[in-house]
């Protein structure tokens, strides 16, 4: 008996077209999100690092602001979390709202509806946020500009940008993808004699003997297919010809979109991907380009929502300090010069490197090397320094 004997009506044999075909479809839509993820996580880890420094004049103020900013900005998030958060938000969206709360935490909103007049500060209204847990509130009152952070990050074109590019990159990826996945995919062809007839519930049956033959194949090293008459298995495998495809030319694609979305925020590719060439200069390029722009957005934002123009006038203000911090032992030659020249007072020079300034620090000091008369026996020349007026 034939393996099509359990066919016991007659049915058109195009009833084959109902067999499912096994495939898997490629979606490359998350490249765009994968490289966009990358950069703009590398930018917030690294201003999460920063510290904000709250002076009053000279001196550096530890209260609550300082706190807040530093330590505990809300009840659910440290400061690293919150501020990496925001620069995250600011860049993707390339925009970001931070409002004041009645228990005077400090909270990123997801969601706002900006309403804008001619001669008005700004006012932010159905402002939204939520929690960990999924949920979310939304404030029924309106916000004034006066009252919140709104950050601008001022780069239209990289959403637009990557949109279309996403589109063509996403492409090429989804066809190397598919190259690359037939490389070491298993086809076969399936010969069944269907000259006997048959109905609904035989079919399920030889779908069935079928599904199990894919899963065999799929899932053991070695399979075996029995050989009954009427039904043939055929491995096509070794007839393609189809060129391979390396996988190095799937990073290709994935590097080549990472870069571009880098360029445009600003980050030398190089860095993201861990390489060491010219790392010095990169570093720098970095700090100049990217960081400290950003640096400088948020700290003009928090000086003008934070203090009165009378404060800071009076010396309040606010310094963030992180990377962009510059390394000591880099510009010590630098620093001896100015200082020992008299052209700046250590405490000048302190404030620059981002350090508190020190008692007796607001001195000048010249040494015998840049008087007029140099010499070792001129009494006047101490290389101890004198005060300037």
């Amino acid at each position: 008996m034939s393996f099509l004997d359990i066919f016991r009506r007659r049915q058109d044999a195009s009833t084959v077209f109902d067999f499912d075909l096994f495939e898997d479809s490629a979606n490359a839509a998350y490249i765009k999100t994968i490289a966009l993820e990358t950069v703009i996580n590398f930018v917030a880890r690294s201003l999460a690092q920063s510290d904000f420094r709250v002076y009053k004049g000279s001196r550096i103020d530890t209260g609550p602001i300082s706190y807040k900013l530093n330590v505990r900005p809300n009840a659910n998030q440290s400061s690293t979390t919150f501020w990496r958060d925001l620069v995250y938000r600011l860049i993707k969206d390339n925009e970001a709202l931070v409002i004041e709360s009645d228990t005077h935490d400090l909270l990123i909103a997801d969601t706002w509806t900006t309403n804008s007049a001619a001669l008005f500060p700004l006012t932010f209204s159905n402002v939204s946020i939520s929690s960990n847990s999924g949920t979310g509130y939304t404030f029924y009152r309106t916000f004034s500009m006066d009252d919140v952070w709104y950050l601008n990050y001022s780069n239209s074109k990289l959403s637009r940008y990557i949109d279309d590019l996403g589109n063509e990159i996403g492409k090429l990826y989804e066809r190397i993808l598919e190259v690359q996945m037939r490389n070491g995919q298993i086809r076969g062809t399936i010969k069944a004699d269907l000259t006997a007839g048959v109905n609904e519930e035989d079919m399920k049956k030889l779908q069935a003997y079928i599904d199990k033959i894919y899963k065999s194949f799929k899932d053991k090293s070695i399979a075996l297919v029995p050989q009954v008459r009427g039904f043939e298995y055929e491995e096509l495998t070794k007839q393609t010809g189809t060129q391979k495809q390396s996988a190095a030319d799937l990073k290709s694609v994935q590097d080549q979109m990472t870069d571009s979305v880098a360029n445009l925020i600003g980050v030398p590719p190089a860095l993201i991907h861990g390489s060491n060439e010219k790392l010095e200069s990169n570093i720098q390029s970095y700090l100049d380009f990217c960081l400290k722009p950003l640096i400088k957005t948020i700290q003009d934002e928090l000086n003008a929502k934070i203090f009165t123009p009378q404060e800071y006038g009076n010396g309040k203000h606010i310094e963030v300090v992180g990377l962009n911090k510059r390394d000591l032992f880099g510009v010590s030659e630098a620093v001896d010069k100015l200082i020992s020249s008299s052209a700046f007072s250590p405490n000048e020079l302190r404030g620059e490197l981002g350090y508190e300034p020190r008692q007796g620090g607001d001195d000048y000091v010249i040494t015998k090397n840049y008087t007029m008369k140099g010499g070792e026996n001129d009494e006047t020349n101490s290389s101890e320094g004198n005060n300037r007026e």
